[in-house]
């Protein structure tokens, strides 16, 4: 049996415990637009539900102008809380221009960001990573 070919990346799913929270967040200060809400159609999302016993609220995030890859915000049945290095350094990177990486930047300051590491240059770009709300790691680079 031969391997497979990924295409690409559609989505990159993260878990919250505020989804309201996390919208404010991920909308205000990283810009990113709503696509969808709800857990879609629910018989054809009924795996989940017998998987997990309740529907879970979802919130589809367009992270690019071409909407190519989706943020899927994914609030938790019950909220966790957690030492933020317990998962290392797993975390999802984010690229912007320039100029929305300074926006952010400020965005960021503004909100009380818990900045991990950053800003710092690496490989000639700008790159920082900081805790949204919900204590998910995120990487935010200007390599546009």
């Amino acid at each position: 049996m031969g391997k497979i070919s990924v295409t690409r990346v559609y989505h990159i799913g993260l878990p919250v415990n505020d989804i309201k929270r996390a919208e404010k967040f991920y909308v205000d200060v990283l810009g990113m637009t709503v696509m969808g809400r709800g857990s879609g159609v629910r018989e054809n999302n009924r795996p989940f539900y017998e998987m997990l016993g309740y529907w879970p609220e979802v919130l589809r995030l367009a992270c690019s102008k071409d909407n190519e890859v989706e943020v899927v915000l994914f609030e938790r049945g019950k909220p966790v809380e957690r030492d933020r290095n317990e998962n290392g350094f797993c975390h999802t990177g984010l690229s912007a221009s320039s100029e929305d990486f300074d926006r952010a930047l400020g965005k960021l300051k503004e909100w009380g960001v818990d900045f991990q590491v950053g800003p710092i240059i690496r490989n000639g770009e700008r790159t920082l990573y900081f805790y949204d709300p919900e204590g998910n790691l995120l990487q935010l680079d200007d390599r546009g």
